[in-house]
């Protein structure tokens, strides 16, 4: 009886949430035969992230960490996606800031005359705004920010992989996984490269359990709000991300207890709360989602290989700005792993490693 050969690949992905379908695309975009395992029925926060994203970082208000290098990437790589899965999920949108007292005022237009005041509108009082929220202090907007539909991403990117043949829907087993100096083996899948890119889930992966992780569940809601008309994000306390056809979603809440994907009454007294100290109008709650985010201690990637299995890699901890992040540092980690060039130390994994 002849033995089945296995079907070999240059990279195996485990996990296809935002990390996994970014560094999936950008892989075979360089030709790269690739292979993606992931059961979709499993929940990730990627499924209910908002994918907003913003060059300022709002508490010291202050630049985002490579906000400009982020940017040209982001507003490069999605539009490409956009015409690959033929459908619009990339989305330029201002970001409104209201203010809370005088002091923040005097900052921001400190900032204005900053290298960050190319983001930084005027602060405006008296206008439209002020019909559908509490705005007496003013407001003022940041250039460069908008949203991802990632949730459509990953949709139809899932579509499109399915298509080609690329993917194994099951959840991976990491009991199944064979390592060795050469190769990596998954069942019959036999590959230069496995990177795993699980979300929450590397929490227990085996051959990465020193990783940082500081998980962190969020929930989100789904709203409708007659009449209100304002097509930018606010933000305050809560974002409020309109989404089209009368729809908008409002999040989000942390915790580090209880880490399970089910909503809670907690959770949705904590979001109304909040909200109805911004909105002006009433609104209706369609739907109520949480996900387990995974957070890391310094609130930077965990992109690298392995210090013992060169064959073994992680794209992961993506936080709070994914989608800014993820289509620059996998570009850079194909780059390294690739090429040779060496890795960011501040998003290289093996800071974290304690033999």
């Amino acid at each position: 009886m002849e033995t089945k050969l296995p079907d070999t690949y240059d990279y195996l992905i485990a996990g296809q949430g935002l990390a996994g379908t970014v560094i999936a695309h950008i892989l075979l975009e360089r030709g790269k035969k690739i292979y993606i395992i992931d059961e979709p029925s499993l929940s990730s926060s990627s499924k209910v992230a908002a994918g907003l994203f913003n060059p300022v970082v709002f508490k010291r208000l202050v630049k985002s960490w490579m906000a400009e290098e982020q940017l040209r990437f982001a507003e490069r790589f999605y539009p490409k996606m956009e015409r690959l899965l033929n459908a619009r999920f990339f989305y330029r949108k201002e970001l409104v800031k209201l203010f809370a007292e005088e002091q923040e005022k005097i900052l921001w237009e400190k900032k204005r005359e900053t290298e960050l005041g190319h983001y930084l509108s005027p602060i405006q009082t008296g206008d439209a705004l002020e019909s559908f929220v509490y705005s007496s202090e003013g407001y003022a907007c940041v250039n460069g920010a908008g949203n991802v539909d990632v949730p459509l991403f990953l949709e139809l990117s899932q579509n499109y992989f399915n298509s080609q043949n690329l993917i194994l829907k099951e959840r991976f087993d990491h009991s199944l996984l064979d390592v060795s100096d050469e190769a990596v083996r998954y069942k019959s899948l036999l590959a230069k490269r496995i990177v795993f890119c699980e979300g929450h889930l590397a929490a227990s992966n085996p051959w990465f359990s020193w990783m940082p992780f500081n998980l962190a569940k969020g929930e989100v809601f789904t709203v409708k709000i007659p009449g209100y008309t304002i097509d930018k994000v606010i933000n305050k306390g809560v974002f409020i991300l309109p989404l089209g056809e009368g729809l908008f979603r409002v999040g989000s809440t942390f915790a580090w207890d209880k880490l399970d994907e089910l909503p809670t009454e907690a959770g949705k007294a904590d979001l109304m709360q909040r909200l109805e100290k911004v909105l002006k109008l009433p609104y209706e709650i369609v739907d109520h989602k949480a996900g387990i985010r995974p957070t890391v201690i310094n609130r930077r990637p965990l992109i690298g290989v392995h210090p013992k299995h060169s064959r073994l890699c992680m794209f992961n901890g993506m936080g709070s700005k994914g989608v800014m992040i993820a289509p620059l540092f996998a570009e850079h980690f194909i780059t390294h792993l690739e090429e040779n060039i060496p890795l960011n130390p501040e998003v290289d994994i093996r800071r974290f490693y304690k033999s």
